[in-house]
């Protein structure tokens, strides 16, 4: 077992504070894959940095499908999908071994540096999958990250890697929670803990099904396989994945891995009239943007007209009331979706109508932006988000505020970038600073000189994110892994739903508004997807809420799907 220090900056005495110890990354993950559901329930100017600007489209020829229903992929592991789904003395096993594994005590803070506790969950890893240890290069990443790497025998394949993370959210108020939320109880359909859900179940399926699969003799992979899990996920993963992502690229190099996938929302999902599985090729980005405002003291009985909090109030209050606008560019796969949904779904006809056409017709595209953007679940999947989440100010009640400040959430959408949020502050910062004789300071640049009545900086937080490249829906890797996903459902899992009425099973790309670990993996692979094998109700199973469950047959789903996936991909 190899353990990584040394250049992913290791500290002794087991307390990690790695980088910039002000990078504060608070993922709304768990609330974007909630929103996707709630989007498919209520039926989403290209990015400047990495991308070009594309030729104008033009319409598809009519015999030119705009969302190709993927071919079925053949289940290679039909027998063995079925053994897991279906054998009861097998099933024990699984449930002891997830209980236990929900039992153990991995949450973290948003503050939190050290992460000793990880050791446990290792610990019961190393136990409980013995050959998986055995079979692979175990590496330690930063101490506490994990990375399972099988060697394929062809080297000019390159490597699958699978990724989840072991830390779950703090649990709240246990009085608020039915049951101990650490207790991993099973009511003979649901597992009942934090983390049950997220995402303790795909990494201990994605465990199960390695160490299934090792048992059964089959080794001999062709292509290479990495499991990669991270332990701080929670607060964005700076300690965790950041350092598999440098790990992984100095060991396999730049672009090095055919494909990975981590976690998201369920494959299977029964919506809108049809069934519905919505791969995640893409993520917003994710500004927090800083207002400090600071004016001269004084006494409270002998007040300016203006303290420095009624300044910086009506400066967030402006700024709150004028929204970013909603955008459609080509890159955001929400394009992608809606002209599957046009094509495939249930739509009313005119709005159907439109979604076929989104990708080259503006009309059409301000006809979807409206009838969707009425919800505000699901415009954010288009629209640039802000929210203003902290704020701090005053010393005392008879004492005027001199130094107070905000910080405002953004979830940047496809064509939208860091200019134009500092363009809107600009143009907001400029009034306040103008209507209260104070200066003004955006992202290093001086707008407005200090004055002797105070001065507003506007500047980053934490470091900006950009939205993620979108991964290919159109490649051959997509038609052949959405092509396994409908064989697995269609054929094996649910075979009995797809002989009855008239209902679709429709794959689609996606987005979150939120953020994963793959934020740490872009230098890896163009092709990253966020979906998990499953088809609990994802509003059940409260995800980041008290009650967090999921259901044996969404983890059973997991262990064979990636039975199959690893053997499929792996070339066994």
């Amino acid at each position: 077992m190899r353990v990584i220090k040394g250049e992913y900056e290791h500290v002794e005495n087991e307390v990690l504070h790695i980088g910039n110890g002000e990078k504060k990354f608070f993922t709304t993950k768990k609330i974007a894959i909630l929103v996707l559901a709630a989007l498919l329930f209520g039926l989403a100017t290209p990015f400047t940095g990495f991308l070009t600007k594309p030729a104008p489209p033009s319409p598809p020829s009519s015999d030119e499908p705009l969302c190709p229903i993927p071919s079925k992929i053949p289940i290679k592991e039909s027998e063995k999908v079925q053994f897991v789904l279906n054998d009861k003395k097998f099933q024990e096993g699984v449930i002891a071994r997830f209980s236990k594994a929900l039992q153990i005590d991995t949450i973290v803070y948003d503050k939190t540096t050290n992460y000793t506790k990880m050791a446990n969950f290792h610990e019961y890893l190393e136990k409980t999958y013995p050959n998986v240890y055995e079979a692979a290069e175990v590496n330690k990443v930063n101490e506490y990250g994990l990375v399972f790497y099988f060697e394929g025998s062809n080297k000019d394949l390159k490597p699958i890697m699978l990724a989840a993370h072991m830390d779950t959210v703090p649990i709240g108020n246990p009085d608020d929670w039915s049951e101990d939320p650490l207790s991993g109880s099973f009511d003979g359909t649901y597992f009942h803990a934090r983390g049950a859900f997220d995402c303790k179940n795909l990494l201990i399926g994605l465990m199960e099904a390695t160490e299934l699969l090792i048992q059964d003799g089959k080794t001999s992979f062709e292509r290479g396989v990495i499991l990669a899990f991270g332990f701080d996920e929670e607060k964005s993963g700076w300690d965790g994945a950041y350092h598999i992502g440098q790990f992984l690229v100095d060991k396999f190099g730049p672009n090095s891995i055919e494909s990975i996938v981590d976690e998201g929302p369920v494959m299977f999902s029964e919506i809108m009239g049809d069934y519905y599985s919505l791969i995640i090729n893409g993520e917003k980005g994710y500004a927090d943007i800083k207002v400090e405002i600071t004016t001269p003291g004084g006494h409270s009985s002998i007040p300016r007209d203006h303290t420095s909090i009624g300044m910086l109030s009506k400066l967030l209050s402006d700024y709150e009331e004028d929204q970013y606008k909603p955008v459609l560019v080509p890159e955001n796969p929400m394009m992608g979706f809606f002209q599957c949904v046009g094509e495939h779904g249930r739509l009313p006809p005119n709005i159907a109508d439109a979604a076929r056409k989104i990708g080259f017709d503006d009309g059409s595209k301000e006809i979807i932006i409206d009838y969707f953007g009425k919800s505000p679940l699901i415009k954010y999947n288009f629209q640039t988000s802000q929210a203003i989440d902290i704020i701090n100010g005053g010393d005392k009640s008879n004492a005027l505020p001199r130094s107070v400040s905000a910080v405002v959430n953004h979830r940047i959408s496809y064509g939208n970038d860091f200019d134009d949020i500092w363009a809107k502050f600009t143009k907001h910062g400029k009034v306040a600073a103008e209507r209260y004789n104070v200066g003004l300071s955006v992202n290093g640049r001086e707008i407005l000189p200090a004055s002797d009545d105070g001065n507003i900086v506007i500047s980053f937080y934490s470091d900006g994110l950009s939205p993620a490249k979108k991964s290919p829906d159109n490649d051959d890797f997509w038609f052949e892994f959405t092509g396994i996903i409908k064989s697995f459902y269609e054929d094996e899992v649910f075979p009995d739903k797809m002989l009855k009425g008239d209902k679709k099973f429709i794959v689609t790309p996606g987005i979150m508004s939120g953020n994963t670990d793959t934020r740490h993996y872009w230098d890896l692979t163009d092709r990253i997807f966020r979906v998990q094998p499953g088809s609990i109700d994802m509003f059940s199973s409260n995800v980041h809420g008290q009650d967090e469950r999921v259901d044996l047959h969404t983890h059973l789903e997991s262990i064979s799907f990636y039975y199959n996936y690893i053997s499929h991909f792996a070339n066994l």
